[in-house]
């Protein structure tokens, strides 16, 4: 195709000098033939320079006068490329399954009444895989005075024996899962009682379990 005028774009002009770009569809061989750039004689000067984007190749020459053709320098040729193509894939992630399992420890009331010398029952209900539970009594302060005694858990329930303490109040029944220590369940205070005294009669004389006289 003939030369564009309009494709002739001024980069960069200072002091006399300027710096073109023209693109065409063009080859390189076509642009640079003699005659090509006649219609931009009044535009161009001797020593400027051009970018030439042709067809076939991206050329930087310089402007000469009369039918001096410059050879210029090939940037850029129409031929493929040489690429440098790089990827890279990283993947992460963390996966954890867990499921949830119910526990608990549940203890039944004290039946009767506790006295000195007897025993203290203690039951739970054990719900979840716990295999041995452990009962103990503490005082008022919170002190350990029984057990701890351990239990095996059977169908869903354990239970122990252990000896009433001294007679006083505020005593409390505690169960705990030694496998899960934060699994626990503690009694409402108790108290225990004296141990009760027998008594014995001699003619019109009542007498106590140790042979005193009882007076009336």
């Amino acid at each position: 195709m003939p030369f564009d005028n309009n494709a002739l774009i001024p980069l960069l002009a200072n002091s006399g000098f300027t710096l073109w770009l023209y693109r065409t569809t063009d080859t390189r061989a076509e642009a640079l033939g003699a005659g090509y750039f006649a219609q931009a004689a009044n535009r161009l000067a001797a020593g400027d320079v051009m970018f030439l984007q042709a067809a076939d190749a991206l050329t930087l020459t310089t402007v000469r006068p009369n039918t001096v053709i410059p050879g210029g320098v090939v940037v850029d040729t129409a031929t493929v490329p040489f690429r440098v193509n790089r990827s890279s894939a990283q993947k992460f992630s963390v996966r954890q399954l867990a499921t949830a399992l119910a526990m608990t420890l549940l203890l039944l009331p004290i039946g009767g009444t506790v006295v000195a010398g007897g025993t203290v029952e203690a039951q739970a209900t054990v719900v979840g895989a716990i295999p041995t539970v452990d009962f103990s009594i503490a005082d008022a302060s919170g002190e350990t005075v029984r057990g701890p005694q351990s239990a095996v858990v059977s169908n869903g329930a354990a239970s122990a024996s252990l000896p009433a303490p001294a007679p006083g109040n505020g005593y409390t029944l505690r169960v705990v899962a030694p496998a899960y220590p934060m699994l626990t369940d503690t009694s409402p205070p108790f108290s225990v009682g004296a141990a009760f005294t027998l008594l014995t009669q001699a003619g019109d004389v009542l007498l106590t379990e140790a042979g005193d006289r009882l007076l009336v």
